[in-house]
């Protein structure tokens, strides 16, 4: 009878210590997974000033890829414009999407977007491109007083991805 016991004891110790096991080594993997997991907040960001006072803030939100993550990734790079009384009068934005496998990455798909908030500015130019493991976005903005235009800002996004799916 004890030896029994002794065996049915060993057993469960056996079912416990393989059950710990597997929820050990299936849950931070799961968890590792899901590619809606930010493991950092961090956001790039210049300022660039002109001599009336205005200035463009470009910003551009970078996160650690997971190994376990999908082998796609989508990022965005965008550029507000200010007043010299810190108002914003536009935004213009470029969006890529980038496979990546470890040993290569390809910009499969580059949009550009933009937003007018003060009536005077006109996008006259929103191109993108792709090439390789870049994208880029060229944008012609112009500000214009009685139908003349009186200010035009060139600008340039560009997005690139590394092989492990690390954007900049």
């Amino acid at each position: 009878m004890e030896k029994l016991l002794a065996m049915r004891n060993k057993m469960k110790r056996f079912v416990t210590l393989f059950l710990v096991l597997i929820a050990l080594f299936t849950f931070p993997f799961t968890a590792l997974a899901n590619d809606e997991m930010d493991l950092s907040d961090n956001t790039e960001r210049s300022i660039e000033y002109f001599e009336d006072g205005s200035y463009i803030v470009t910003e551009f939100e970078t996160s650690i890829i997971s190994a376990f993550s999908t082998s796609t990734v989508s990022k965005t790079k965008y550029s507000n414009y200010y007043n010299s009384n810190n108002v914003k009068e536009w935004a213009v934005k470029l969006t890529a999407t980038f496979n990546y496998t470890g040993s290569s990455a390809t910009c499969t798909n580059a949009t550009t977007s933009y937003t007018i908030y003060n009536g005077n500015w006109k996008v006259t130019t929103a191109t993108s491109s792709k090439s390789g493991r870049k994208a880029t976005g060229n944008f012609t903005i112009k500000k214009y007083s009685l139908g003349i235009p009186v200010k035009t800002i060139n600008r340039t996004l560009t997005i690139s991805c590394s092989n492990t799916g690390v954007c900049s």
